[in-house]
């Protein structure tokens, strides 16, 4: 431990921001492949959504929106709480 950097504060830094920008920009992304099967599912016709379950894609996709307002939310929260 050095008398000069706190290594315990600076560990939890870097977990929270690869938390926050890998994993936000991994759900971030695996919303817009949620988007887009579905949208390709839907194009293909009405056996291609009824077999290949577009809605569950659409569902899969806002949520993982969702979960990434949530992040940006939690993240302008901490940033105005001192």
């Amino acid at each position: 431990m050095s008398h000069w950097i706190n290594l315990a504060a600076l560990g939890k830094v870097l977990t929270a921001s690869l938390v926050a920008g890998a994993g936000l920009t991994l759900l971030f992304s695996v919303g817009l492949v949620g988007v887009s099967e579905h949208a390709g599912r839907v194009r293909r016709g009405p056996r291609a959504v009824a077999r290949g379950g577009a809605s569950a894609w659409l569902v899969l996709a806002a949520a993982c929106f969702a979960a990434v307002v949530g992040g940006i939310l939690v993240g302008f929260w901490a940033m105005t709480q001192k």
